[in-house]
């Protein structure tokens, strides 16, 4: 388990290294993934929320994973365009799963994806 970052730097900085490892894992899977297999790489973002948080409980994964599904999902639905946005998609996924935790709110987490994109390079928005 890791430690609750404590400021936006911080949790920009450990979403950034869960997409890292979300993209590593996804490779696993698939050395050569297509659009379809990278547009589903949100997919991992409840996972490694719940692997850092240290969280155990298959029951408060499956609700993670279908709070986070459920956002990204609805932004493919608002905008077609959004499917291709794969590290944007993982970042928000994480992030909704720590706003379900309860340790982040609305606002900080817009803080933290404003941060994101204007302090890492995000392949998928550049």
């Amino acid at each position: 388990m890791k430690e609750i970052p404590t400021d936006v730097s911080g949790w920009a900085n450990e979403a950034k290294s869960a997409l890292g490892t979300a993209w590593m894992l996804l490779k696993g899977e698939s050395p050569t993934p297509n659009a379809e297999q990278k547009a589903y790489l949100f997919k991992y973002g409840a996972a490694l929320c719940t692997l850092n948080r240290g969280i155990k409980d298959k029951d408060k994964q499956k609700g993670l994973y279908q709070f986070s599904a459920k956002r990204v999902l609805a932004g493919f639905e608002g905008d077609a365009e959004m499917k291709g946005h794969y590290e944007l998609n993982f970042l928000m996924a994480y992030i909704d799963a720590n706003i379900e935790l309860g340790l982040l709110t609305n606002d900080k987490a817009e803080e933290i994806m404003l941060y994101l994109t204007e302090n890492f390079d995000i392949g998928d928005l550049t």
